[in-house]
């Protein structure tokens, strides 16, 4: 009997660990953060050749980095900050408003030379978001980890 308490004891106590960690996890499983319907139907609308659709999948990931960086901002402040998987709560509108004005006019040569010919590069940008996402995070406590710097 005793033996039985302390095993049920320890599997709440594993359990409530488990649930306390993902309360503060934005991920999505084994869910592609580029699948759903949802985001099909935005690529679909909005995306007239590959670059276009590099680009608006570069610009949704900065904006759920700035989502990140805004949750666990709040969560620092004792705000409420609702933590869990993106993909259903995107701001399709806000991603549109990063993509640069006259894309849709733009052939895919156009826009790789665009995206060749900005002062940071794709990736270096996603970093830096990513890494203001992961500081923001960690200094709220949300996270454990060390900070990164942002270039």
């Amino acid at each position: 009997m005793l033996k039985t308490l302390i095993v049920a004891c320890s599997m709440v106590a594993i359990a409530g660990t488990a649930q306390a960690a993902s309360k503060t996890s934005f991920g999505c499983g084994y869910a592609s953060p580029f699948g759903g319907d949802a985001y099909k139907k935005f690529d679909a609308e909005n995306a007239n050749n590959a670059s276009a659709s590099k680009l608006l999948r570069h610009y949704t990931i900065i904006w759920q980095e700035q989502e990140v960086a805004r949750v666990c901002e709040a969560y620092g402040r004792g705000e409420p900050a609702e933590f869990g998987c993106l993909i259903d709560r995107r701001d399709y509108d806000a991603i549109l408003a990063m993509m640069p004005d006259n894309y849709k006019s733009l052939g895919l040569v156009e826009l790789n030379n665009w995206a060749a010919t900005r002062d940071v590069s794709l990736a270096q940008e996603t970093r830096k978001y990513k890494n203001l996402a992961h500081n923001a995070c960690v200094k709220s406590g949300a996270r454990k980890g060390k900070l990164k710097e942002v270039n």
